[in-house]
Parts: C-alpha cells; structure tokens; sequence
C-alpha cells in the first residue's frame, strides 16, 4: 500500500465519453470513490457498465474527460487545453495501484494456483521469489485456497479458480479492487464463495469498485450503488434507497424485473 492523504479520492472520473466507432457507450460519466469506499454499478447489459470499469483501469482509452487515480491522471491528461494521450510509462505505473478480477478467470494454465499468483510480483514489481511465495501463500490461505496452492487451474472449481484470481489481483498489493461480474460465469451454488471473500475485503477496508448482478451484494456491502443504463449514471445513492425508493422510473423498472 502507499502512502496517500486520506482526504483524498482513490478515484475521480470527471465527465468522461466514450466511443467504440460510432456507439457512444459512455456519456458524460462521473464518479468519485473515496478510501475504504464500496461503490456497487448495477444496470442492464451493455449499459457501460463493464467499459466504465476498463476505462478506469486504462483497458480502454477515453475519448474526453478525465479520470484520476489517488489525484494523479491516467490515460489522457490536459495539455494547453487539449486532451493528449499518456505515456505507457504512467499508466503501467498507476495501474500498480489498481487490482481487476474479470468475469472469466484468465489463469494461465500450465501454472499452480500459487504460480499464477506470484508470477507479477516477480515479474512486474521484481519482487525475490521466496518473498513472493511466501505473499502468495497468504494470499492463497486469505481465499480459503491454502491447500490448494500446486493445483493447476483444470484442477479446480470455477470458484475456486476464480478466488484465484482475486489472490492474484491482491498479490500486486493494490490500494483499489475492480471488479467486473466476478460470479456471472459461476454456478450458481459456487457464487457464495467469491461474495464471501469481496465481503472480507470489504470488511478489511479495502476500497472497491464492483460491477454485478448479484443484488443481495450490492445492497449488503454497498455504500453506495450507482445506477446505469445507455452509458448514463441515471441514478446513484446508498443501498437502502435505490432498493427501497428508487428516484428514476428506469431503475424501478430494472429492479422490479430482477428482484
């Protein structure tokens, strides 16, 4: 972790767009997170939601905006007033700070699970082995996975594999967690086992941004929820009054339709 003024926003998007061609998939999104902040995107598919998260991490390159990590900008930056991209130099180094889990796993096969979590910090942050190893077996152990440590990923569960990932991701030692969808490609009696360790992190003060369908989640862990729909923030508040009183016709209809 690094050090940072804990008055300042892990994250910061300013008035982003986005376009893929002539599909304009964010319109003018902004979003601010603070430390230890769980901020839950909920909305229908193909609403932004995913790319919101990409966009954040640096995946995807914005069009106009800005998004800035613990007050540094990333990915496009001002310059005489005009937006220029960033250099890979920063990006890679800001995207240290940042942890992702995906909806599919991505685990590299021919590794153990604790070889697929040790493989950044030696690589990336050049990091001695048996330090990395000895992380990793924390990590491991924290996911409930310590005896699982020289399974390869064909070996284990889809939850399994992806409370993996989420080892992984932790394994960079970041200050903020993406996740997008982590259990919509999960049997639905293996979805509890990775909700149960993004609550613990939740619980640890980890600050998160979670892209989900799982509405229990959001309302349990969330501080805040933000509603999405047609690359538009429609409504954003706490847990209890977007799932209680939903100001916006469009969410009560989302709700109403899932809950």
């Amino acid at each position: 972790m690094s050090l940072r003024d804990p008055s300042q926003p892990m994250i910061e998007v300013r008035s982003i767009d986005k376009h893929f061609g002539s599909l304009h998939v964010l319109k003018d999104v902004s979003l601010t997170v603070r430390p230890g902040e769980v901020v839950v995107v909920i909305g229908p598919s193909g609403s932004g939601k995913s790319t919101l998260l990409r966009c954040i991490n640096c995946l995807e390159q914005i069009q106009d905006g800005q998004i800035l990590i613990e007050g540094e900008h990333i990915g496009l930056r001002q310059v005489n007033g005009r937006p220029v991209p960033d250099s890979e130099a920063n990006i890679n180094r800001l995207r240290q700070k940042i942890g992702m889990v995906f909806q599919r796993f991505n685990l590299f096969p021919h590794m153990t699970a604790l070889g697929n979590v040790i493989e950044a910090p030696i690589h990336v942050k050049k990091m001695p082995r048996r330090e990395a190893e000895r992380l990793g077996e924390e990590l491991l152990a924290k996911v409930g996975l310590a005896d699982k440590r020289d399974a390869y990923p064909a070996q284990l569960s889809g939850g399994q594999q992806q409370r993996v990932a989420i080892a992984r991701a932790l394994a960079m030692q970041p200050d903020i967690m993406l996740f997008d969808e982590p259990t919509s490609a999960l049997d639905p009696e293996l979805v509890g086992e990775v909700l149960a360790v993004m609550k613990q992190l939740a619980r640890e003060g980890m600050t998160m941004v979670v892209v989900t369908h799982e509405m229990g989640f959001a309302r349990e862990v969330g501080d805040r929820v933000l509603f999405m729909d047609g690359g538009v923030v429609l409504e954003e508040a706490e847990p209890e009054q977007i799932f209680t009183s939903p100001r916006h016709q469009r969410t009560r209809e989302f709700l109403g339709k899932i809950l």
